[in-house]
C-alpha cells in the first residue's frame, strides 16, 4: 500500500485525478480531464497507469476508484 501511496504522491496530476473520482464519481475521460485542467492526452495516460495498478477501473466509457483506489485516496487526502 506504501509503494502506490508513493506512486499517486509522486505526481501531482496523479492525486488530482484519484481526488476528483474519490469527490466526483465515476466520470468520463474527457470530464476528467475538464474538471482537472489537463489536456485529454496526459489525463488518458495518468489513467491508464492507475488502471494498471489497479486504483481505477473503467466502466463503459467512465472510470471509477476500485476499493483499493478509494483506500489509497483517503490515505493521501490524510498526508
Amino acid at each position: 500500500m506504501e509503494e502506490l501511496i508513493g506512486f499517486v504522491n509522486g505526481g501531482v496530476n496523479r492525486r488530482k485525478i484519484l481526488d476528483i473520482l474519490a469527490s466526483q464519481g465515476a466520470n468520463d475521460a474527457q470530464r476528467i480531464a475538464k474538471i482537472a485542467r489537463l489536456i485529454p492526452s496526459a489525463t488518458a495516460t495518468i489513467l491508464r497507469d492507475l488502471e494498471s495498478r489497479e486504483l481505477v477501473k473503467k466502466d463503459g466509457d467512465k472510470f471509477e476508484l476500485t476499493e483499493q483506489g478509494k483506500a489509497v485516496a483517503e490515505m493521501t487526502r490524510t498526508l
